[in-house]
């Protein structure tokens, strides 16, 4: 069998170079790494117009350093652990360096290429420790472009090896020159550059330290021995220095080291949460303000492949970030949230603003009451691993952490131990404001006097501690005793179950003083509460005394009430028999007048015209001395005068249109008949209202009764009309029903005061609708005459004045009776006003039930 073997093309160098790393950051930061890793000291970012050059002090290479590491694509001596295996033997002070570095920040051999993403050509100048010789690369990455028939290794790249440099004749080191950058660097891109370096180095690098726990504070506190400030990164940049003089802040200055961001340093008081994982225990320390909360300790489980861990997480209420925006010169949501460092390093794009690698802002969603969000948090995720396999970037530098087990209870513990303890304790106490509206003000405060002096805040960390102590591996170190000091208060306001959470902490944490005091006040509670007990069963008792006598009273006005209402639906029963009664008398006596009227049809006709001639004379007599009298009549004779004057036109003119028609030769006995009957119904009404006036007190002559509106209506339009019938057309409409108690005297006073007031607006037209409104009746009547004057139309309420005039000749009592009639009727008139239904006035009647 043949063997065979891959080859690789010059195309190689693309894919894991300027294709791969697609960000200008993510290169530069590849390249720093690489110094951090070289145990550099001191980096330098040197910024020309074209050139870009990075120096660092760290341990340099050989030449043979160069050709089997450098130079051996994707070999990684760091991940091999064959990296400073040179040094584990040597005396030197380097030896040091290499024994206090555990991890290193990258691993996958291909770092190296960023600078083919930064720029087209790369001169690489290094001087390793000890040795007296310095090493020249030149590289043009052109050379490997566009040449896909060509192997990566026929490609070759020019050495040369020196013995001066003026940047490492004192010292080991290396120099990347880039040039013929490929992207610009203006000074926008170059301060977000620097703000990005700010966040690339964890400060906190507590490497062996990390692993004493013995001491109960467990380093929680700020130390800032702790911070690990040998690694220094500085940014030169000539052309921008005069920018930097008119800058503000001494962050947004472009030149100068970068400070590693220290959220602690800031002095921004706020909620923290820090969860340790070293050895084989998990340590939680929760603080709030400055005033430690509590600590707790529990084994390690599950998590085999977290050795060295440290979450820190800051919950920033609004105090928090407006302190921050003025201290750092940008608002929180924009700087970041939670930050992942790996072995020292950061890891992108974690932390990033907009960026959810943790599904943070995803849980937050979904319960975003309950659950807090990146806007709310900023911290840190710190691991410090040599298990590079699960906890291995992926290849494009800026996807995150590839998804493996040890990534998962990465994420795990993240959630478990550390961020749902903190919102245990934002949401339930410091957002408890649906308990005690006092906690609103929490939020603006940088300590915890607020949650101090409410009740309800510490029954609710009460209840946080005692839901962590039934975890039976959970161990409480310290707590908050002045946070549980309820028993002291008014023992009433607590509830039962406060004394067993407290009992549980306090046998928890051991202190077995707190546990007398929490029995003493249970005791008084137990006594207090059968007090309680025996006065509210005082206070049943008398309310079931008063609450029997209320039924006994209540019965008795029910009974009461049954009784009047069936004397009521008697006495109703009986006025509908009676008007029934008069109803069919009415019928007969109509039906017998119908007969005498066929019989004397010419006579009568004849004595209508000398009857009305009396009316009239009567009535011109009647009004003559009511003129000369007015003052002295009352306002329902002036309207009973009103309605006689109505009535007598129509019949003059009925008298007119019916000689007419005797005079034409009309022989149809029914149409005479018919028009004579009506002639006679409006001259009784005329005669009554005469016989009315001469009486004293004729209020009492109108007799209310039960009256069918509607239909009363109908009928009694069909009779009136006739006497316009050559002027004006009357159309009605109605599918409504509605009876009421009423003058049947008074409905036609206002009924004909209306439509005589449309004839007299010259109207040929007048259409009546009745309409249900609710329970009660809605009569709409619409003209087409010329309308009310613009006067009343402005002011409404004053037509209905007594001596108004709306328009034509009118006397000004029409409008007056209407409204008065209408109200002693318990109704209502109102004008809707000009063209609602036709061009002339429109009014609305309203009779109530």
């Amino acid at each position: 069998m043949n063997e065979l073997e891959f080859r690789i093309g010059a195309d190689l160098k693309d894919i894991i170079g300027k294709d791969l790393i697609t960000d200008d950051f993510i290169a530069v930061f590849e390249l720093v790494k690489n110094s951090y890793d070289a145990h550099a000291s001191n980096v330098q970012l040197n910024f020309e117009d074209d050139k870009l050059t990075i120096f660092d002090n760290g341990k340099g290479m050989s030449l043979d350093d160069i050709k089997d590491k450098w130079l051996f694509v994707a070999y990684s001596a760091k991940k091999n652990h064959e990296e400073d295996k040179e040094f584990e033997n040597s005396q030197d002070d380097f030896r040091e360096k290499v024994k206090s570095k555990r991890y290193f920040a990258g691993a996958k051999g291909i770092g190296r290429f960023s600078c083919d993403r930064l720029g087209a050509h790369l001169k690489l100048t290094t001087k390793k420790i000890g040795s007296s010789s310095i090493e020249e690369l030149h590289i043009n990455w052109k050379d490997f472009e566009d040449k896909p028939k060509v192997e990566f290794v026929e490609i070759k790249v020019s050495h040369r090896t020196i013995l001066h440099h003026p940047l490492l004749d004192s010292t080991s080191g290396t120099i990347l020159e880039i040039s013929g950058l490929r992207s610009s660097w203006p000074r926008a891109k170059l301060q977000e550059l620097k703000y990005s370096l700010e966040k690339l180095i964890n400060p906190f690098k507590f490497l062996d330290a990390v692993e004493d726990d013995s001491d109960e504070d467990n380093g929680y506190e700020i130390d800032k021995k702790n911070i690990k400030d040998d690694f220094a990164i500085n940014v030169i940049c000539k052309r921008e220095e005069k920018a930097d003089e008119k800058e503000p802040f001494k962050r947004d200055k472009l030149n100068g080291p970068v400070t590693n961001f220290i959220f602690e340093t800031l002095n921004v008081k706020t909620t923290r949460i820090e969860t340790k994982i070293t050895g084989e225990f998990i340590y939680t320390t929760l603080i709030d303000r400055g005033t430690k909360i509590y600590k707790i300790k529990e084994p390690k489980i599950n998590y085999e492949f977290l050795e060295s861990i440290n979450f820190t997480l800051f919950f920033l209420n609004r105090a928090a970030k407006i302190n921050f925006s003025r201290l750092m010169g940008i608002q929180p949501i924009h700087f970041g949230s939670v930050f992942l460092f790996k072995n020292g390093f950061r890891v992108y794009p974690f932390g990033d603003s907009g960026d959810d690698s943790l599904g943070i802002d995803y849980r937050h969603q979904q319960r975003f009451r309950a659950r807090l969000g990146s806007r709310e948090l900023l911290g840190r995720i710190e691991l410090f691993t040599d298990r590079l396999d699960e906890f291995k970037e992926v290849s494009s530098r800026d996807g995150g952490l590839v998804e493996t087990m040890g990534y998962q209870q990465l994420k795990d513990a993240f959630y478990e131990k550390c961020l749902k303890r903190l919102e245990k304790y934002v949401v339930d106490i410091q957002w408890a404001k649906k308990l005690d509206i006092s906690l609103e003000e929490d939020k603006d405060k940088e300590d915890i006097s607020i949650i101090r002096k409410s009740l309800a805040a510490r029954r609710q960390f009460a209840d946080v501690l005692r839901k962590l102590t039934d975890n039976k591996e959970v161990e409480i170190i310290t707590y908050n005793k002045d946070l549980l000091n309820i028993i002291n208060e008014k023992v009433e306001n607590l509830g039962p179950d406060i004394f067993n959470d407290l009992t549980k902490i306090a046998q928890k944490a051991g202190d077995k003083d707190f546990i007398k005091e929490i029995e003493s006040a249970e005791s008084r509670y137990r006594r207090l509460l059968k007090d309680k007990e025996a006065a509210e069963r005082r206070a049943e008792e008398e309310e079931e005394k008063r609450r029997l006598a209320e039924e006994r009273a209540r019965k008795a006005e029910e009974a009461q009430r049954i009784e009047e209402e069936s004397r009521r639906k008697a006495e109703e029963a009986k006025r509908k028999a009676e008007l029934e009664a008069k109803e069919k008398e009415i019928q007969r006596r109509e039906e017998e007048l119908k007969r005498k009227e066929a019989e004397q049809k010419a006579q009568e006709a004849a004595k209508a015209k000398v009857d009305v001639e009396k009316t009239l004379k009567v009535v011109q007599d009647k009004n003559t001395y009511l003129n000369a009298t007015r003052k002295t009549l009352s306002e329902d004779a002036e309207e009973l005068i009103h309605s006689i004057k109505v009535s007598v036109i129509g019949i003059d003119a009925s008298l007119e249109s019916l000689i007419n028609k005797i005079s034409a030769g009309l022989k149809d006995d029914s149409t005479l008949l018919k028009e004579i009957s009506q002639i006679k119904f409006i001259t009784e009404k005329v005669l009554k209202l005469s016989l009315l006036i001469t009486k004293s007190n004729f209020k009492a002559d109108q007799e209310v009764t039960i009256v069918n509106v509607v239909e009363y209506l109908k009928e009694y339009i069909s009779t009136y009309s006739f006497a316009y019938e050559k002027k004006i057309n009357i159309e009605f409409q109605s599918n409504s029903h509605f009876a009421t108690m009423l003058s049947i005297l008074d409905l036609s006073i206002v009924i004909d005061n209306l439509i005589s007031n449309s004839f007299k607006a010259g109207a040929d037209k007048i259409l009546i609708e009745a309409n249900s409104l609710g329970d009660n009746l809605e009569v709409l009547i619409h003209d087409n005459g010329v309308g009310v004057v613009k006067d009343f139309v402005n002011s409404p309420d004053y037509m209905f004045e007594l001596g108004a005039k709306t328009g034509g000749e009118g006397s000004g009592i029409g409008l007056y009776s209407v409204k008065r009639k209408m109200e002693e009727m318990d109704g209502e008139i109102k004008f809707l006003g000009n063209g609602v239904k036709y061009k002339g006035a429109s009014f609305q009647l309203i009779f109530n039930k």
